[in-house]
């Protein structure tokens, strides 16, 4: 477990109580006393980075203690798993990538939750784009070369992904199925040992999230082939989306940043968290550091965005289901 404490001043942590509308509650007299944050991945992650903006943030306007912990490991499964299990108090906050709620619970020997059931959503914060890229040294200079390579040669492409599962593989098999493409997956444990691999060429392509291929894409090392947003980068304009380039208009690949905590959370409490990370959220630090990130802002409110996970969870159970490598029914079933 990696570990770094942000000794800020506060934030607040609290869940949806489904006998409770967060609309229409009263705030909650909320933080008075330090609140700990986990973020279930590395630190210097993207993730990491955006978490400890808001936390400055969300200390300037609470005047409270904020405290980050990293918890890494099983796809971001070890760190929920923690939040999963704290008291329900508004004290024990989840900021998290949507894999761990998309597609980790329901892998074979993935994590042992409920997504939807064992959490309470809060607030969604952000949007991130996949970004399909190759070895800047590669023959590969656009996802058109890619498709004509391999209908020549199916089978003799490989792809680096950051593990089973995760989106950078799941978004990939989607493309694969689109266009009907034979690329073989190679499974890496981080997304470091993914890069440097596409860099010597030992894989072909790789597409991890936008802000972990801006350093090597800025430093020339790699190059751009498709980005899954729905609309062009500003950064790069000349990289067409994942939907241009597959002619299929409503196509994304990206993930969502946001936050959760354990199941029956007080609704007042949410409401007060919402308000607090929806007004974070429009300062000039923390949209500043999205823009460098690459990250889009996206608000969504404790309703429509516990909503959006349950969707993503059946998306992913389907996926997974077509590609084999889903948990079984009995076996992914909680009470």
């Amino acid at each position: 477990m990696k570990t770094r404490l942000l000794v800020a001043q506060a934030f607040a942590i609290a869940t949806f109580c489904p006998f409770s509308n967060p609309s229409t509650a009263a705030p909650a007299d909320w933080p008075q006393r330090p609140v700990r944050v986990i973020v279930p991945f590395s630190s210097g992650s993207g993730l990491d980075v955006l978490a400890r903006a808001f936390a400055e943030q969300l200390a300037t306007q609470t005047h409270q203690t904020f405290v980050v912990e990293n918890r890494d490991g099983a796809g971001g499964g070890i760190g929920s798993v923690a939040v999963a299990r704290s008291a329900p108090d508004g004290y024990t906050l989840l900021f998290t990538a949507h894999s761990p709620f998309a597609s980790a619970p329901y892998i074979k020997d993935g994590p042992t939750y409920d997504p939807v059931k064992d959490f309470t959503p809060i607030t969604k914060v952000a949007q991130t784009p996949m970004l399909l890229v190759s070895a800047a040294s590669g023959a590969l200079k656009s996802f058109d070369e890619v498709i004509r390579y391999v209908k020549a040669n199916p089978g003799k492409l490989s792809y680096a992904s950051s593990g089973v599962g995760t989106p950078s593989h799941l978004h990939m098999e989607v493309v694969k199925q689109t266009v009907g493409l034979d690329i073989q997956a190679v499974p890496y444990k981080s997304t470091g040992q993914a890069m440097t691999d596409l860099i010597g060429g030992q894989v072909a392509l790789y597409m991890p999230s936008y802000p972990a291929a801006l350093p090597q894409l800025r430093a020339g090392q790699i190059r751009a082939l498709a980005i899954g947003s729905a609309t062009r980068s500003p950064e790069f304009p000349n990289v067409p989306t994942l939907a241009e380039a597959l002619r299929r208009p409503q196509l994304r690949a990206s993930v969502w940043y946001g936050y959760l905590g354990p199941k029956g959370m007080p609704g007042e409490v949410v409401s007060r968290i919402d308000i607090e990370v929806s007004k974070a959220a429009q300062s000039p630090r923390v949209r500043q550091l999205m823009k460098t990130i690459g990250s889009d802002p996206d608000i969504v409110g404790p309703v429509n965005f516990g909503k959006q996970i349950a969707t993503d969870a059946k998306d992913s159970q389907e996926l997974l289901g077509r590609l084999g490598i889903a948990r079984g029914v009995q076996d992914g079933q909680r009470n």
